[in-house]
This record gives structure tokens, sequence and C-alpha cells, in this order.
């Protein structure tokens, strides 16, 4: 069992503390519940923008050199990452160093400057963001899947947005983005690792109970049960052929959310998983084969990637489809069933080694479901997963006008593919 602590300020900014001392590093997170679901079309890329700009000066550090001095001088990890329906923010150092830099973290959170001139050059930094992705297969086809299964709902924008919508990007967009979103109320701070003597929420309370919180705006929902363009198919000169297969999959407040996860599992995770022994070890058509899991509000996907050899394309698809069929036929065997949550057992206790890892996990459970779970009782849902419960799953999901399928390769699938699609 993990011990931490939760506690709720006054004006609703949510703690969370989990000191050890079997570590000497701490790592403070800040996750806040604002994503690109919550932008306007023609202000996409807001989110990104703004994570990007939250390490460009801040009121006791006005440069992004006086920041990253700062924390490079005392050896910390610090990133960002703005998801669709969250963006969090984090530093990890050494516990000695935690006043520097959680000081450090809350000053860019709590007082950025948003320069005008950084505002502008950022955005040819951004640009050339988008247009690197564009180029990296993997990532576009990503991106394509994405747009493809959410259609023009805000799900499917593309979270870095688009040449267009940064270059006429306002300051104030900017500033009315985060005065919308990022309240108290909407707000986790995380902090994880060795306490050092420090009193956690002492320095956060000093530093966040000045916040006014305010209503935030709803997101629109998404209702879509069907995938209006099952096909995208994408001509690029390249060596391989890189898909994407989502499927439109279960909500993350959806109890069978624990059946999906295996039923993933089965499919494409790790080695031995169906997916990789078929196409890659039994028969050497791709590089990589994976699957992963999405879980939004009222939604969720769960993906297919694959790189395989060009003229392969469709005999790896279908492939992908006679195992899909199968499991919603037959379901898995018992043995396949206990590898695939023996799997997630020991992913799960992996992640949480890292303190930064478990301070994003307990912000996410605590931010999405309104509390934070154990480990036993995430590994007891997966153990009642039945042979029975996967096939029911596979039998609902698995179905065409569920489906989108993206390619990115060196000529057009379209007409190989109709007939499976």
């Amino acid at each position: 069992m993990i011990d931490f602590q939760t506690k709720t300020f006054d004006n609703g900014l949510r703690l969370i503390t989990a000191p050890s001392k079997l570590t000497e590093s701490v790592a403070a997170l800040i996750l806040v519940g604002a994503g690109g679901r919550f932008e306007k079309r023609d202000k996409i890329g807001t989110t990104h923008f703004l994570e990007h700009l939250f390490f460009k000066g801040s009121k006791n550090y006005p440069s992004a050199f006086q920041i990253s001095k700062e924390l490079d001088a005392i050896g910390a990890y610090y990133n960002a990452h703005p998801g669709e329906e969250s963006t969090v923010y984090y530093v990890q150092s050494g516990a000695k160093d935690f006043q520097k830099t959680f000081g450090v973290l809350s000053d860019m959170f709590l007082n950025p400057i948003f320069d005008e001139q950084e505002i502008e050059q950022e955005k040819q930094v951004i640009i050339a963001e988008i247009n690197m992705h564009k180029d990296i297969p993997q990532s576009r086809v990503s991106n394509l899947n994405q747009a493809q299964m959410f259609g023009t709902h805000p799900l499917g924008y593309d979270l870095a947005g688009s040449e267009k919508s940064i270059l006429s990007s306002a300051r104030d967009d900017i500033i009315d983005f985060r005065k919308s979103l990022y309240t108290p109320s909407n707000t986790i701070v995380a902090i994880v690792g060795n306490p050092e003597n420090f009193n956690w929420e002492d320095e956060v309370n000093k530093l966040f109970s000045g916040l006014q919180d305010s209503k935030i705006p709803s997101a629109a929902p998404f209702t879509d049960k069907k995938v209006e363009n099952r096909l995208i198919s994408e001509v690029r000169k390249l060596d391989q052929t890189h898909l994407v297969m989502s499927y439109l999959g279960l909500s993350r407040d959806d109890p069978r959310r624990y059946v999906q996860n295996i039923l993933s599992a089965i499919l494409g995770s790790g080695m031995s998983s169906r997916l990789f022994m078929e196409i890659r070890e039994k028969r050497g058509l791709a590089y990589y084969v994976q699957t992963a899991n999405s879980f939004y509000k009222e939604t969720g996907l769960i993906s297919i990637y694959a790189g395989v050899h060009p003229h392969k394309t469709t005999e790896a698809i279908e492939l992908i489809l006679k195992e899909l069929t199968d499991l919603a036929q037959q379901g898995p065997n018992d043995e396949e069933l206990q590898r695939a949550k023996g799997n997630l057992r020991g992913s799960l206790a992996l992640s949480l080694e890292n303190s930064s890892d478990m301070a994003a996990f307990f912000a996410n459970d605590l931010l999405f479901m309104g509390k934070i779970r154990q480990v036993d009782e995430i590994n007891r849902a997966h153990e009642k997963v039945t042979s029975g419960d996967i096939q029911k799953l596979a039998e609902e999901i698995f179905a065409s006008d569920r489906m989108g399928l993206s390619i990115i390769g060196p000529k057009s699938y379209k007409e190989n593919l109709k007939y499976l699609i």
C-alpha cells in the first residue's frame, strides 16, 4: 500500500503528498484540467502554446535562460506535457533542493510574464515543431488517426496547432485561456519523495493560497458512436508503411475499462502478445506492432500501431482483423488471459518506482476520478476479468462502424483495403 495524504485548501486547490525516506529525490508536479478539448477551432494549439510560454520567463526568473540556469545548476529534470484534457508541469531534483525547484516551478506557473516579443519568437519555434512532427511518419499518422476518430470535435484537434492558428494567436487569447481554466479547483499539486525536513503543505499554502477560484467552462461532449471516415491513406516516399487502426472504446468512468486494459494487453503488450507473434515473429511483416488505450471523459480509444513492409500492408491488416475477430468470437484462452494480467500488474509496479511517475499517477487519478486508487485495488479489478468479459467487450468494440484506419506509405491502399473495412 502506498502511503499518501490529500489536502483541499479553502480556494479549492488540492494537494497530494507522499513522503518517503527511501529516496534522495523529490518530485513536484502541477496538473491542470486544461487541454485541447477546451479549445476553439480557430485557436487550436493554445494549450500547447501556453505550456511553452511558462518556460519563457516569470516574475522572479524573467527569462528562459534564468529558469533553465537555476534548474540546470542543481541537475533537476523538468518539463511539461499538454494533453486533450489536462496539462502537467513537473520538476524532479535532489530533496535538499526542493525549496529552490518548487519555487521556480510555482513562479513559472503563477507569475508568467507572457512577453510580446517572446510570444512572437516562440510562434516560429512551435511552427518548426509542427513541421517536425509532420516529417515523422509515426507522429503524422497518429495525428491523422486522432482527427479521423473524432472528426470535427475538439478531441480530434492537433494539440500542437496549425501554422495558421499559431500565427494568429494573440497574447490576450493565451491569457484568457489560462484565466478560464487555470483555477485552483481545477489544479492539483502533487509532491512525492524525501521531505528532507521541509513542510510541503506550508510551502504550497504560502504560494497558492492567494489564488481566487472561479467556475470553469464545460467542454463540448462527444456523443458519436460511429466513425464517418474509416480509411485515410496518405502517400509519402517511405521505405515502410506506418498505420494506426483505432476503435471507439470505453470512457474512463466505465467500470469495464479494466477489461479494455486486458484486451489491449492480450493484443499488443509485449513480445508474446498476439499481434507481435503473428505479424512480426511468425511472418516478419513488421518491426513494431503494439496497442494502446486512451480514456477520456465520455469516450475512449483502443489503438493498434504498426510499421510494416509496404508490399505486405494488406496482409498485415488482414491478420490484425483476423485476431480481432477471433477475440470477439472466441475470447482469449486462460494462459494468455493470465499472462496479460501479470503483464499489467508488473508494468504498474514498475511505473511507480519513480517519484515523478508516482506523482503523475496520484494527480491524474484525483483529477479525473475524484479519488486515488491503491495498486491492490487496480490489480484486484484486473484479476476479476474473465475470458467471457473480454469476448463480450471485443464483440462490442470491434465493429466496423467504430473503426478508423490511417495509413502513411509509398502508395495509396484505398483500393486494396476497401473490401476489408
